[in-house]
C-alpha cells in the first residue's frame, strides 16, 4: 500500500507541475502574440542590434551601423510600432532619435497607445 500512495503522490505532483508549466506558457503568450508572426523576425533583429540604444535610462547614444542597417531593412513597421506600444523597457524618444540618426522615418505616434 505505501507504494500506491507514493505513486499517486508522484502522479499528482507531476500533474501539478505540468499545469504550472502550461499556466506559465499561457502567461508568456500575449507578448508573443502581440508581436505576431508578421514582424517576429524584425523584432528579434531590432532587439539584438538596437536595444542598447533605445533602452530606458541614460542619455541617447548614436546607434551602430548594424542597428541602422536593421532599421533600414524592416518589413512591417506598423506591426513593430504596435509592439513598441506594449510594456517594454524602451524609451520612445530614443527610438525616434535612433531613427533620425539612421535616416529612417518612423511614423508619428509609433508606439504611442494614446494615439489612434
Amino acid at each position: 500500500m505505501p507504494q500506491l500512495i507514493s505513486a499517486s503522490s508522484s502522479l499528482a505532483a507531476t500533474t501539478l507541475l505540468l499545469l504550472l508549466c502550461a499556466a506559465d506558457a499561457a502567461a508568456a503568450a500575449p507578448l508573443q502574440a502581440q508581436a505576431g508572426t508578421a514582424c517576429h523576425n524584425d523584432i528579434i533583429a531590432l532587439w539584438t542590434t538596437c536595444y542598447e540604444y533605445v533602452q530606458e535610462g541614460g542619455r541617447p547614444l548614436p546607434p551602430s551601423s548594424n542597428c541602422c542597417a536593421t532599421l533600414m531593412g524592416l518589413n512591417n513597421v506598423p506591426c513593430i510600432c504596435d509592439y513598441l506600444g506594449s510594456d517594454l523597457d524602451v524609451d520612445l524618444d530614443k527610438v525616434f532619435y535612433v531613427g533620425r540618426h539612421c535616416g529612417v522615418a518612423i511614423p508619428r505616434g509609433c508606439g504611442d497607445l494614446n494615439e489612434v
